[in-house]
């Protein structure tokens, strides 16, 4: 802890600026490589991030040429960044999101899509926002099981969120997130009731050094798919891939 909490400093000091600068209007839409300059930044900020947090990334798999919806399970709060560091996208949250201090500041700033539970009018505009996306070419990520899975393993997605993929004609890939140090750590990685961000970002700093596991999928197509069906298969293969202790 006492080497990361100065680099967590330092990252914060050197590095928020610079993200926020790529984020600049007439900046952040730039493209390097085919993308928005901001979303490259936001990758880069978050794999650095994870480092000095004490994960080291370990990614299996290739990420396919064809943009598309990103569906994985969710155990911790740190997901968002994991998500970011893999592929430069757009990624959509839980609408409390938007209160924690600074998270909430900076999910806002790099244009996180917002859901609030109960309000079917916030899911609406969110799934209009995500085909647009989708249609546009862009990676769009999402954690279809509604929420953190308290319990280890992939609890059941919800087919509601595979319905953009569909209207605009996307693929969808699913992406399987497991945290691991001579083991599966969820239960020391699960971000459960009455946790707060800054209890997360401490407990990470105090620990040893642990993996982040991301393990892609195969794609599937959504044209003349249905939800429910997509949904099963994606959860099927993120659940196969949480659980392959094989790979490693």
């Amino acid at each position: 802890m006492l080497l990361r909490l100065p680099l967590l400093l330092v990252v914060a000091v050197i590095g928020l600026p610079v993200l926020l600068l790529a984020l600049l209007p007439g900046v952040r839409d730039l493209e390097v490589a085919g993308q928005p300059v901001a979303l490259r930044v936001q990758r880069g900020y978050a794999r650095i991030l994870l480092r000095v947090l004490g994960y080291r990334l370990r990614i299996h798999g290739t990420l396919p040429e064809r943009p598309g919806l990103i569906v994985a399970n969710h155990i911790s709060g740190f997901d968002i960044p994991v998500l970011h560091a893999v592929a430069p996208l757009w990624l959509v949250a839980k609408h409390d999101i938007r209160e924690w201090p600074l998270v909430g500041f900076l999910a806002r700033a790099v244009g996180t899509i917002f859901i609030r539970r109960g309000s079917e009018e916030s899911r609406r505009r969110a799934a209009r926002r995500m085909a647009a996306l989708l249609r546009a070419g862009r990676i769009v990520g999402v954690f279809p099981e509604g929420g953190i899975h308290l319990a280890r393993g992939v609890g059941r997605f919800h087919p509601r969120l595979f319905g953009p993929a569909i209207r605009a004609g996307a693929p969808v890939l699913p992406v399987a997130i497991r945290y691991w140090r001579d083991g599966d750590l969820h239960g020391e990685q699960v971000f459960g009731p009455g946790t707060s961000f800054a209890g997360l970002v401490v407990g990470a700093l105090g620990r040893p050094a642990c993996e982040v596991q991301v393990r892609i999928g195969s794609p599937m197509a959504s044209r003349g798919a249905g939800r429910n069906e997509l949904a099963r298969e994606a959860q099927r293969q993120v659940t196969e891939m949480y659980c392959d202790v094989d790979a490693d």
